[in-house]
């Protein structure tokens, strides 16, 4: 999985932190922002959609060893 900005520019710092801020917002109400995924077309969470980005599916096999 890679982790991208919806305009297609790679993920900076600054959009990294409003990312993890992002996070609280989606843990705040029970967890919401997170089961938000669920029913998003593009299948975003709430913190994704805050700081305007979204996790690809990559289809290399990537070892971790």
């Amino acid at each position: 999985m890679k982790l991208r900005r919806t305009d297609g520019k790679t993920v900076d710092a600054g959009t990294s932190v409003v990312r993890a801020l992002g996070l609280l917002l989606s843990i705040v109400p029970l967890g919401l922002g997170f089961l938000w995924i669920a029913w998003d077309e593009r299948r975003q969470g709430w913190h994704d959609k805050v700081a305007g980005t979204m996790v690809y599916r990559v289809s290399e096999k990537i070892s971790l060893v």
